[in-house]
């Protein structure tokens, strides 16, 4: 063999080693691309702007959901229902209270104002041939404020539910900011369903009972 193909064949020999120990490296590179992309993205977040939807989005979910349970406490009171208006009203106040921090209350508010609702439709199918003008324009009353409260709370819900995507993904040193939402986020689901629910029936219940249809009710139901 020539001194020519003995370094031929050398060379050919150190590439193919060279080769084959980068295809490794090149390999781990494309593996951590996606995860790269990813923290880029998290980098390029304002989290301080993220935390200030935050609060805006929970001081609607608190305030929604606390003018809607003084709604269901009104209408309580309408039928009668005295000692369970009192009680909820009481957690409405709470709940509105809370502004943007995490809230105790509003998991135990949310159970009971759904109770609540029930009590109230069937108190209203039982009496709604039996309503006073006075209680018919207290029950419509508390229907405007239902709607609204419920068209503040949707918002509320809506943007949790989009910013709750993002914190969870969060950096380390931002989730704190993000707690209160994240505790948030499962009871607001659990207050849409019970909104779904219970809403069509009440509209229904009060147009039976000549009770005023309360402006923007199609709007909030679209908004769930």
């Amino acid at each position: 063999m020539t001194t020519k193909a003995i370094k031929f064949i050398g060379t050919a020999a150190i590439m193919m080693g060279i080769a084959s120990l980068a295809l490794p490296a090149q390999g781990q590179s494309f593996g951590d691309l996606a995860g790269a992309l990813t923290k880029k993205k998290e980098s390029s977040l304002d989290w301080g702007s993220v935390s200030g939807e935050s609060d805006t989005a929970l001081i609607n979910l608190y305030q929604g959901q606390g003018k809607l349970s003084a709604a269901v406490a009104d209408l309580a009171d309408v039928v009668s229902l005295s000692e369970q208006a009192a009680e909820l009203r009481a957690g409405a106040i709470a709940v509105e209270a809370c502004g943007a921090s995490s809230c105790p209350e509003y998991s135990e508010v949310t159970a009971q104002d759904a109770q609540v609702q029930e009590q109230v439709l069937r108190e209203l199918e039982a009496q709604a041939g039996s309503l006073s003008t006075e209680q018919k324009e207290k029950a419509g009353d508390a229907l405007q404020k239902y709607v609204l409260g419920g068209i503040q709370f949707a918002k509320g819900v809506s943007d949790a539910k989009r910013l709750g995507q993002l914190a969870a993904d969060a950096p380390m040193l931002q989730k704190p900011k993000f707690i209160g939402l994240i505790k948030a986020v499962p009871t607001a689901a659990k207050g849409v369903g019970n909104l779904v629910q219970t809403a069509p029936k009440l509209f229904r219940l009060a147009s039976a009972a000549d009770i005023k249809e309360p402006e923007g009710a199609d709007a909030m139901m679209g908004a769930l």
